[in-house]
């Protein structure tokens, strides 16, 4: 099995942020009931790091509170992360099954990759059924360039939010295939778009080629990149091309049951 990318090692500790973790644990349990004292002595920690905690985390909006009893609830910013997973589980849920049938069809393996401002992170998979397959983790972060879900993201974009993102980023090269010419990467951009898919020809992993789609919601709004992988030695163009198209066909089916 080959492995699109690595977590990091979990052999460290952090004991602030599980203490953090605890404080906000105890302030969800009674909501609008405890503050700094309170904290520091249902969990026996010294009331200056409770204080700093707190207050961080009022910063941020992961906490907000009372400004006459002093007390600590739940904040927006908190609530809006608790949505984003549930709509994510959500997502997972409804899209599984048709990656499921795409990794089966095409015998590739099937990916569901979210974007933020540093990358992709794996939120599903569907592992092919081959031995020798590629794989990842899910949970999994790739470079915010890796092949073709970048593109498939990026080709939902304007042209002027497009180079912004390039420019700031710059063009990895991870292959002798990779594009790093930016006005060649704007013109498979476009491609792209008027397609409807992503192509990777070992552009990533040298050796692996695949195609990806954008999952939208019904707004157009980008949800996600679907997207399937297999050894250029047998994932060919014509197959590609076959496998775009059912993940076109996924993707619009997936988008109706996500609303």
């Amino acid at each position: 099995m080959i492995n699109m990318g690595s977590k990091e090692s979990n052999n460290y500790n952090a004991p602030m942020v599980y203490k953090s973790f605890a404080i906000l644990k105890e302030i969800a349990k009674t909501q609008g009931a405890l503050g700094v004292s309170d904290i520091s002595r249902q969990l026996n920690f010294n009331k200056s790091t409770v204080y700093g905690v707190t207050q961080a985390f009022l910063d941020l909006g992961v906490l907000l509170q009372d400004e006459s009893t002093k007390k600590f609830r739940l904040g927006p910013a908190l609530i809006k992360l608790s949505n984003q997973a549930l709509a994510s589980v959500s997502l997972r849920s409804i899209a599984r099954p048709y990656m499921i049938k795409l990794a089966h069809d095409f015998v590739g393996t099937v990916f569901l990759g979210r974007f933020d401002e540093h990358g992709i992170t794996i939120i599903e998979k569907a592992d092919s059924a081959l031995e020798l397959k590629i794989s990842a983790p899910i949970g999994t972060r790739l470079p915010f360039f890796a092949g073709s879900p970048a593109k498939s993201f990026l080709a939902t974009l304007d042209e002027d939010s497009q180079r912004k993102i390039i420019m700031e980023k710059g063009l990895p090269k991870f292959t002798e295939n990779t594009i790093v010419n930016v006005n060649k990467y704007l013109v498979e951009l476009q491609q792209v778009r008027k397609q409807g898919y992503a192509t990777d020809f070992e552009e990533y992993l040298q050796g692996v080629n695949a195609v990806s789609v954008a999952l939208l919601d019904r707004n157009g709004m980008f949800l996600a990149s679907i997207y399937i992988v297999g050894f250029s030695n047998s994932f060919t163009d014509d197959k590609m091309h076959l496998a775009a198209e059912a993940a076109k066909d996924s993707s619009r089916e997936i988008t109706e049951l996500v609303g």
